[in-house]
């Protein structure tokens, strides 16, 4: 809970109105709760200034909005914002996203508890998830919902931090030179993991090296780091001056993984710590990648304290988010659906994930968005990969689909089609597919390639 007086202060604004002390942050005024503070966004399509009123109707108890802003609703008043001040309180800002950050950061440093901040080219999400499945069982633990990592949604997750957590676990998401630093400033993480270096966004970030230099910067200010010794940008950091728990799939390491078996509709390992045996894990999930997500949860488990039993049934208790390497037995068939985004290297996780499954396998396999001048040669390559790992049928759309079937055909896999959207291939899928076959779905979010599921009748 905070006074609105502290808020104001915090986000740099003048503060006016009725006070009560307030509970939470929103920026949608649909879902709004009642004694909330609801803060403007100016979106490229949606501006929140139009929906204060609303947001105050549903019960919001402050509002932050910019000063330069005034909605033809409010015009009519002829007083601007501080005709909502009998109803409300309100904070003017010069821009309301500088101000989020900002209440952002001043909240954080309210908190003297270990922060684990992770990053990655892939997998940030599902070892923060298996984290907080791991910290959740000794304590109470502030998770990123979802994927919020970004600009926007790391401030409204550190603003969920309140008393009744021990520790943090905050991912952070950037495609654009600069933005890890800036994050970094808003959260302060003590501990840092960066999953793994790979070709995404490329469009802004320019090339590995480019990737690499700003995941990086993670590890710049943090007590601990997190060092994934398989990644050959990152096994450096394991040198440096800061306390390091390295993770390797491939060799020795403090946390590292023996006998790996791939099951139809799970993954187990026995976990190793410091060169022991600690048991086996089984994970609800599948794929060598999964493997290197659990590692690097229990090294940032292992950094905080936890005990490996915790760490076990943590690994055991975590579910895959929607979309995210989702298992889905049905009609006669199974599907692998991993639609949330895509990057060459995921894809070729993926890829190898379903080739690991009984049965003829299927790929709809939709652009990877964000690669630049890059993006034909790794469409290229990824439709080569399918070929490679022994794919029976690839049904690629998007801009790039005509790319990724090239690829596949240069490979030898001629059972193949390009359409420009997920849509259009609908008809051939449902023809393509039989009983116990294995189907792959996956591309970058702005594809929507869950939108095939109906007409699969899932």
């Amino acid at each position: 809970m905070w006074e609105p007086d502290e808020l104001a202060a915090a986000a740099g604004g003048q503060g006016y109105g009725k006070e009560r002390r307030l509970v939470g942050v929103c920026i949608d005024s649909r879902t709004i709760s009642p004694g909330a503070l609801f803060l403007a966004l100016q979106g490229t399509r949606v501006d929140g200034h139009d929906f204060v009123e609303e947001a105050i109707t549903r019960g919001a108890a402050a509002v932050v909005v910019s000063r330069h802003t005034s909605p033809q609703w409010l015009q009519k008043t002829g007083l601007g914002w501080q005709a909502l001040a009998p109803q409300c309180f309100v904070i003017e800002v010069e821009d309301t996203l500088t101000a989020l950050q900002r209440m952002a950061a001043w909240h954080r440093l309210r908190f003297d508890i270990p922060l684990i901040g992770v990053t990655g080219s892939n997998g940030k999400t599902t070892t923060k998830d298996m984290i907080a499945a791991i910290l959740s069982r000794s304590g109470g633990v502030c998770a990123t919902a979802g994927n919020l990592n970004n600009h926007i949604g790391l401030p409204l997750s550190l603003l969920g931090l309140t008393a009744s957590h021990r520790v943090a676990v905050i991912e952070i998401g950037i495609s654009r030179p600069g933005e890890m630093k800036t994050l970094c400033e808003i959260a302060r993480p003590t501990i840092g993991l960066v999953t793994n270096i790979g070709p995404a966004h490329l469009e802004f970030l320019g090339d590995l090296e480019g990737v690499a230099r700003e995941k990086k910067q993670l590890f710049d200010g943090v007590s601990t780091r997190i060092v994934n010794l398989d990644d050959p940008y990152m096994s450096p950091m394991a040198t440096h001056q800061a306390r390091a728990w390295t993770y390797s799939q491939q060799g020795p390491a403090d946390v590292a993984a023996t006998h790996i078996r791939p099951h139809t509709r799970h993954t187990s390992f026995r976990l190793a710590i410091q060169g022991q045996d600690c048991g086996e894990v089984v994970l609800a999930t599948f794929g060598r990648h999964q493997v290197s997500n659990a590692l690097a949860a229990t090294s940032a488990a292992l950094s905080v304290g936890t005990t490996i039993s915790d760490i076990i049934e943590g690994l055991a208790q975590y579910q895959p988010s929607a979309m995210r390497m989702q298992t889905i037995h049905a009609k006669g068939f199974h599907v692998l659906l991993d639609a949330y985004n895509a990057n060459p290297d995921s894809m070729k996780a993926a890829i190898t994930a379903l080739c690991n499954q009984p049965g003829r396998k299927l790929a709809l396999l939709g652009d990877m968005l964000e690669l630049g001048i890059h993006a034909l040669d790794l469409h290229r390559e990824v439709g080569r990969f399918v070929a490679a790992c022994g794919v029976n049928r690839l049904i690629a759309v998007g801009q790039w689909a005509s790319a990724m079937v090239e690829g596949a055909q240069e490979g030898g896999l001629h059972e193949s089609a390009a359409y420009p959207e997920p849509t259009a291939a609908q008809d051939a899928l449902q023809r393509m597919l039989q009983p116990d076959d294995w189907l792959l779905i996956k591309g970058s979010r702005g594809l929507k390639m869950e939108t095939v599921l109906p007409v699969l009748g899932l």
